[in-house]
Formats: structure tokens, sequence, C-alpha cells
């Protein structure tokens, strides 16, 4: 009852904010300076710049390279190791995050990135179904959430991102083509191609951000695929292509990253719970059916394709806005995950990789 007075002067939000820079002070991180409001029409959304990035300079002379030494000829970027705010992004105009509190994540080694989405090509490849194949082994399995459309698809050909596919059938793919890298011997000992972990997912999107996408805190359509009718902050209205678009069509990040924010939402390894997980590697484990995605898609207004945007679906989930991309990673990086108690690990991920 005593918060009525506050809430109707606005002076809760005031209280709030005080509260956070205290418990920031205590701890010894710096706080962000406090940003200007961003206009939506959903109201007025404030922009809130996470900490900042912590990259070692001589790792960060390598972000961005690229390999391409496997049977698809699929592009890698690599992203260094370093420790930033995962989550947190714009809040509404009461003061909460539109996606999850920040946390604080330290990835203790780099991994390779894909360059682009999966695509109905390399799916074909490895997996031997072309995209309506695909969608035909389960006439009956549900669109996505925001996809009321009665298109057999929502773009075809081979430069174009995969979708219809599940969470197990993305790491099947993900394993064959481990299983095929190893036997040619083009695949290192200790690595395994595998989806990214959230946090993994994040700090490739970001690239040494910490604004509300990886090029700003703006988000029109000559950016990315998304509805451009609904940009995000005040960016130029665009066109709105109710499908996806070919893989690179869109300008890459800071690390040669491209279509990180839309296109199609792209899976994540690890068990989906509303708040991530602080810690190193922020790995979740796989005790759930449960697995976030993140990204935003076609179909997507402008503020759900953000660098912190995030969904979650069971390993069931798919539709004409869910794909994947793939990680190369050490599993240095789950050994040492494993030692740290609030990131449990159901299993030893080389057993899960052995040919």
């Amino acid at each position: 009852m005593a918060l009525r007075p506050l809430l109707r002067t606005g002076l809760a939000v005031v209280a709030i904010s005080l509260a956070a820079n205290f418990l920031a002070r205590l701890y010894h991180k710096p706080s962000a300076p406090m940003p200007a409001l961003a206009t939506t029409r959903g109201g007025f959304v404030q922009l809130a710049e996470g900490l900042p990035t912590k990259i070692d300079s001589d790792e960060l002379v390598r972000a961005g390279q690229e390999r391409d030494d496997n049977v698809l000829g699929m592009i890698f970027c690599w992203c260094p190791p370093g420790a930033f705010s995962l989550g947190g992004g714009p809040r509404n105009p009461s003061g909460r995050y539109l996606d999850s509190n920040p946390v604080w994540v330290t990835l203790s080694r780099g991994f390779w990135m894909g360059k682009f989405e999966v695509t109905q090509a390399d799916w074909q490849r490895v997996m031997g179904k072309t995209l309506a194949q695909q969608r035909a082994i389960d006439p009956g399995r549900p669109r996505p959430l925001g996809d009321g459309s009665k298109r057999p698809h929502a773009g075809e050909g081979p430069n174009y991102p995969i979708y219809f596919m599940n969470h197990d059938e993305a790491e099947e793919f993900c394993f064959r083509l481990t299983t095929t890298e190893r036997a040619a011997g083009r695949l290192e000992v200790g690595w395994v191609y595998c989806l990214p972990t959230e946090a993994q997912w994040e700090f490739a999107c970001r690239a040494g951000t910490t604004t509300a996408t990886a090029f700003g805190n703006r988000l029109g359509s000559v950016q990315a695929n998304f509805d451009g009718t609904e940009p995000f902050n005040n960016a130029p209205n665009g066109p709105y292509h109710h499908g996806v678009m070919p893989i690179g069509s869109y300008p890459a990040n800071a690390w040669g990253l491209h279509d990180m924010h839309g296109n199609v939402w792209e899976w994540c390894r690890d068990h989906a719970k509303p708040q991530p997980m602080s810690g190193t590697h922020s790995f979740r484990g796989l005790t759930s059916s449960n697995r976030a995605f993140r990204g935003g898609c076609w179909y997507d207004k402008g503020p759900r394709c953000l660098s912190t945007a995030r969904a979650v679906g069971t390993v069931q989930s798919c539709g004409s806005g869910l794909g994947f991309r793939v990680a190369l990673v050490s599993t240095e990086l789950w050994k040492e995950a494993n030692s740290v108690p609030q990131v449990p690990l159901q299993r030893h991920v080389e057993s899960q990789f052995e040919p």
C-alpha cells in the first residue's frame, strides 16, 4: 500500500535505480551510465547498455578470422575468450528488462561460430532431405508462434536457411558433421561441431558491443530481415518480406557473422529457464526438454530481434521461423564448466560425439 504514492509519482523507478547502483558498487562492478529513452509503439523503452565487454587485446586481434576446412565449405569465424554481460537489454516503462535480467558471464576459451545460418543445401547434403521432405516428415508439426500463414514454405533455395527442423534434428546434423570430419582427419582432437550455448551465441552476436544490437541502438530492415514496418528505436521503416532471405543478404557484425538478428530464430544447446545463468561458460546442462532459441526471425518486430532476444521451446518445436547455426568448440569448455558448481552438466560431450 505504501508504494502506491511512489508509483503515481514515478519515484518507485528512481528508488529501484538507486538500489541497483548501490548493489553494483557493493560487488565492485562498474555501473553503466543511465541511457536515454527510446520511443516504440509500445511506449518508452529504456536502452540499458550492459557492462563493458572484457576481451584481452591480444585475443581481440584474432576476432573474425575465418576457416572453411570442412566437407561443406562452411565458413566459421573466430570468437575470442572474454567476459560480458549476458541478457539485459532494453527495459519497459516500469524499468523491467524486456527479455531477462543481465548476468556476468566468462568464456575462458575462444570458439568458432558459423558465419551463416545452416542452409537448405547444407541440410540436404548432411541429412539427405530437401526442405519439402523435411516438412513432410510430420505434416502436423506446428508452425512457429506468429506465423499464421498456410503456405508450404517461407522461402526455398540452396542458399536459404533451413527450417522445419527441431532441436534434436539440429543436434543430429552437428553429430553427423563431427563424425564425418573426424573420419576424414580434418577435425582437431578435442573439438566438436555443436549448437552454441546461449552465452556463446550472445557473445558472438554482440561481437564486443554493449548496445541493443550489434549495429548500435537502432535496428531497421537494411540491417536484418524482420517485419520492417515496425523497426526498433525510430529506425526508418522498411519492407516486410514475409519470409526468409538468402544467407548473407544483410551486413555482418564486427566479427563477420551475418543474420544474428532476424531471418530465423537459432537453436541453442542448453536447457532454457526464464533467467540465464551467471558464471564461467553459463552452460545449463541438458536436464529439461526445454531449449532456448535466440535472435528473432522474419515475422518478428524489431524489438524481438535484438542481441538479448530469446524464446523457449521444447526439443520438438519447429516451424518456418526457427533454424540454427553451428559452432565449433573445444571440449575443454565443457570440462571446465563441469568444475563450476552452478553450471551442472548431464554428460561429457566427448561421449556424445564419439563416432
